[in-house]
């Protein structure tokens, strides 16, 4: 009997905009662990009956130096997906620790990103501050993914937080100190009914545009500089992504 493989390539693209306010985005380096498609009828905060198409650690994904229309990663377990199954949604598990390299800006005051800035699970972190309208030069930090003591992590439905043993809230609120994880879904393009002898290929294209979050008030400097807490700093806020899968 032949045996039929079905390769599912992940290209990932990002689009050169620049973060949150105004500043390019020169670096956005994320981790992957797991890659899931679920089946029809899965919302952005339902996955149904997933599917693993790749589990391990991806290594740092650099996706902002990746030109746009380049492959930055390739991730994928053929056989997986179940011939004749409709799917509607993926389901990608990663790091909540996340180095950026950007600055939030409002008017003349902005709050680039610093190396080190104390961000953690539970907290924001710091950076500097500059009035006038010219934004001192962003350091690549790690920061964490989600606003830190906002309900629901600010980020809504699509998220939930993971720990690293897989344990999933699915109140989606948690930012303790629990959560290193985050399992995030979203709704393909149109959706895909996989075919015997077809190959699909998943495209994933990254807007970097508005991905540095920041919590306070932006013209009170030590809202930007304070050491790091859950009330005030810079945090990664989620990626903006379009998916397309094409047999």
């Amino acid at each position: 009997m032949k045996k039929l493989l079905y390769l599912f390539l992940f290209i990932f693209l990002i689009n050169s905009n620049a973060y949150s306010g105004s500043g390019d985005a020169t670096e956005y380096k994320i981790t992957i662990y797991k890659i899931e498609l679920c089946e029809s009828g899965s919302t952005v905060a339902n996955c149904l009956n997933p599917v693993t198409l790749y589990e391990g650690n991806s290594g740092t994904i650099d996706i902002a130096n990746t030109a746009a229309g380049a492959q930055a990663a390739a991730l994928g377990n053929p056989g997986q997906a179940i011939l004749g199954k409709t799917y509607n949604v993926t389901q990608v598990t990663m790091n909540r620790a996340m180095t950026v390299k950007g600055y939030v800006a409002s008017g003349n005051d902005s709050c680039s990103t610093v190396a080190s800035n104390g961000s953690t699970k539970a907290k924001n972190g710091k950076g500097d501050h500059a009035t006038g309208g010219t934004p001192d030069t962003p350091v690549a930090g790690t920061y964490f993914a989600g606003e830190a003591g906002a309900s629901d992590l600010d980020v809504g439905d699509a998220w939930n937080a993971v720990t690293e043993t897989g344990t999933v809230d699915t109140d989606d609120d948690d930012n303790s100190a629990n959560y290193q994880r985050l399992q995030w879904r979203n709704v393909l393009t149109s959706p895909v009914t996989i075919t015997l002898g077809k190959t699909p290929t998943i495209t994933l294209a990254f807007d970097a545009d508005g991905t540095i979050g920041f919590a306070g008030n932006l013209g009170t400097a030590a809202h930007c500089t304070n050491d790091a807490n859950a009330t005030t700093g810079l945090f990664v806020m989620n990626p903006k992504v379009t998916i397309t899968i094409a047999n």
